[in-house]
């Protein structure tokens, strides 16, 4: 490694002079296994080592703003400062309730000469498992009020490693092909392709993922490929075409991060973006409840009590169908259900009113209902009704009405004024202890850390796109899903679909069917991490099912995760503990799976696991192999996986 700015362990060093422009300025990890070196001959660049080897070639830095002022290109260092932090933060609604926070960290002061020399800085926080930068905007940069055109950020590998990067999408509903980091699409200078994060990416040395934390009051970051090794921060133009950001000094841009390990599963249970997230800011996060939620008919696409026999995509609940799903959330231990579309009028015309509900939904008498039966109402809302009735005033109604949160849908952007818009919801939600769940959402930023009650989101292609003609959710992509969206925080993919068959059997139909074994259903459960699960399936798929019993009390968020294998788009295993209980859980992708799965991870003494398998034996993909056998530490489990296959189990202490 080159020689470092740190000096011991000091918390935090005073400020030192910097030397002449092309000078090397380095940080490292705790552990000492990463590092990033910032140096500024002919304009500021980065560069990044791991596991004392090149991971990231010298790449570029930079912001460009209207009128032509650009910071970076003839930048200077004139001064740095280095801390230090040790500690742990506190999550009740993830993977692991104590998330360590060790981290050194570099802050560049950076002068800009030209016409106008104007002062800027570049901050950078290395953790073991992965590196952070972000661009600091002080009142003595001058910019004022600014518009920012352009980030010229870029990550420049050292080869034309493979990768796996999302397709565009203005919603992240979208697949993540493999594929080479030169084949990344370009599109035109005025209109770059979009790749939706994160960008994984496969080296000598270790694995990368690119991604961005803290979006607040920004543009949302996605990358644009180059040809080459290299790609590049695209960001998203504001919807009145003024820019990427409009804002004022002082301010500091979203962290573009660096998430590291020597292997895939190395990340897959990775807090980092949540950690580089702006705290908490809620006082009390007593009210909000993580849990599951049952669904209505919307998903299934069949609805008996339906008069008029809407199915497929307008299939939509009624008052009797929703109180079997209220009836089926009770009867599993479920805290929630969720009344989907098509429950007020005109909810596409922009002029909706949620007062005027639709005839065959009796609200009243569904809240009473679910209230006696001791489980709480979640309602679905179209984001341009809330847009035209208001924030305050939607949310205050829906609270006034006795729901305990909003799936709030369509936002369709990742613009600045669409970032702005959501987290305003999910503030005044707060207000009126309202969970959220946005679909139609860009990819997490953590700022579900920052207020809780944003209670997971979608910003995945999941289950529902069994419903919708040219389905891409394919076994591949399932599993491909852990390594690259599951790595930015919760994600409302919708598993627990019964209506089980194999690939070559799918097709659309009403009831929804979906790819792969009942077990892989039950394993999403557990692998896909999301505070609030909505189970997707029906009351009448559901009852009396193997399997079923699985569901029943499960658990959304964990004390402790541990991953045990995986390869990217193939399989992966993991285990998460909830107080006493452990859950294991196993997917396969295209091609059956034999493996062994040492239980190191538990305590001492024998434990009691229910197995839920794929049945072997047979061709029925909703054939469930339930048994139970005492294991211990010493344990090998061997599991087989068919084709799109799973496996979960649930392990208690003797």
């Amino acid at each position: 490694m080159k020689v470092r700015c740190w000096l011991g362990w000091l918390l935090i060093l005073t400020s030192l002079s910097a030397v002449s422009q092309g000078a090397e300025y380095s940080i490292e990890s705790p552990s000492g296994e990463l590092a990033v070196v910032v140096d500024d001959e002919r304009g500021l660049h980065f560069s990044v080592e791991a596991y004392d080897q090149i991971l990231m070639e010298r790449s570029t830095l930079g912001l460009a703003f209207k009128e032509g002022v650009t910071l970076g290109p003839s930048a200077v260092v004139i001064e740095t400062e280095t801390a230090q932090h040790e500690g742990h933060w506190d999550n009740a609604f993830g993977q692991r309730r104590y998330v360590a926070d060790n981290w050194r960290q570099l802050s560049l002061t950076l002068k800009q000469t030209g016409s106008q020399d104007r002062v800027f800085g570049l901050i950078i926080r290395v953790f073991d498992n992965g590196i952070a930068f972000r661009y600091d905007l002080p009142q003595e940069s001058g910019l004022g009020d600014f518009v920012l055109t352009d980030e010229l950020t870029e990550f420049r590998f050292a080869d034309d490693y493979p990768c796996w990067i999302g397709e565009q999408s203005e919603c992240a509903e979208n697949i993540y092909p493999h594929l080479k980091l030169s084949n990344i699409q370009s599109g035109r200078s005025d209109k770059p392709y979009r790749c939706v994060l994160p960008l994984l990416v496969q080296t000598p040395v270790g694995v990368v993922a690119v991604a961005e934390s803290d979006l607040i009051d920004w543009a949302g970051m996605a990358l644009t490929g180059t040809g080459t090794s290299a790609v590049k921060v695209t960001l998203a133009t504001r919807g009145d075409g003024n820019g990427k950001v409009v804002s004022s000094v002082s301010r500091m841009s979203p962290w573009r991060v660096l998430m590291i390990g020597r292997k895939a599963v190395d990340l897959v249970d990775s807090d980092l973006i949540a950690t580089l997230a702006t705290p908490c800011q809620l006082d009390d996060v007593g009210w909000i409840k993580p849990g599951v939620s049952a669904w209505d008919a919307w998903w299934t696409g069949v609805n008996p009590h339906d008069p008029r026999k809407h199915t497929g995509v307008n299939a939509r609940g009624t008052t009797e169908s929703h109180k079997e799903y209220i009836d089926l959330a009770a009867d599993m231990g479920w805290q929630y259900q969720l009344m989907d579309w098509y429950w007020y009028e005109d909810m596409w015309s922009g002029k909706g009113d949620f007062s005027k509900v639709s005839k065959g939904i009796d609200i009243t008498e569904l809240m009473a209902y679910a209230k006696a039966k001791g489980v709480r109402l979640l309602i679905w809302a179209n984001s341009v009704t809330v847009r035209s009735v208001g924030i305050e005033k939607s949310l205050r109604q829906f609270a006034d009405m006795g729901f305990a949160g909003v799936k709030i849908d369509f936002l369709n952007s990742d613009s600045q004024e669409t970032v702005q818009y959501s987290q305003e919801i999910v503030a005044t939600a707060a207000k009126y202890q309202l969970l959220i769940n946005f679909h139609g959402m860009h990819a997490p930023t953590g700022f579900a850390r920052t207020y809780p009650n944003y209670i997971t989101q979608e910003g995945v292609l999941g289950n529902e796109y069994y419903k919708l003609p040219g389905n891409k959710c394919t076994p591949r992509h399932t599993v491909t899903l852990p390594f690259t969206r599951g790595l930015l925080g919760p994600m409302d993919f919708t598993p627990g679909g019964f209506l089980n068959c194999a690939p070559e059997d799918f097709k659309i139909t009403s009831p929804t069917q979906v790819i792969g074994t009942r077990a892989q259903q039950l394993a999403m459960t557990v692998i896909y991490p999301s505070p609030l699960q909505v189970f997707c399936d029906s009351p009448k798929n559901y009852r009396g099912q193997p399997g079923i019993e699985f569901l029943r009390d499960i658990p959304t968020v964990w004390d402790e995760t541990e991953v045990l294998q995986g390869e990217v788009g193939q399989f992966i295993a993991m285990a998460r503990r909830f107080g006493d209980r452990w859950y294991l859980a196993a997917m396969g992708g295209d091609e059956a799976k034999n493996l062994k799965l040492p239980l190191t991870f538990l305590a001492d003494g024998d434990w009691t696991l229910q197995r839920f398998s794929d049945n072997i034996e047979s061709d029925d993909y909703k054939s469930v192999v339930r048994s139970t056998e005492t294991v211990n530490a010493q344990t090998v489990l061997s599991l087989s996986l068919k084709a799109a296959g799973g496996f979960a189990a649930i392990l208690t202490k003797n």
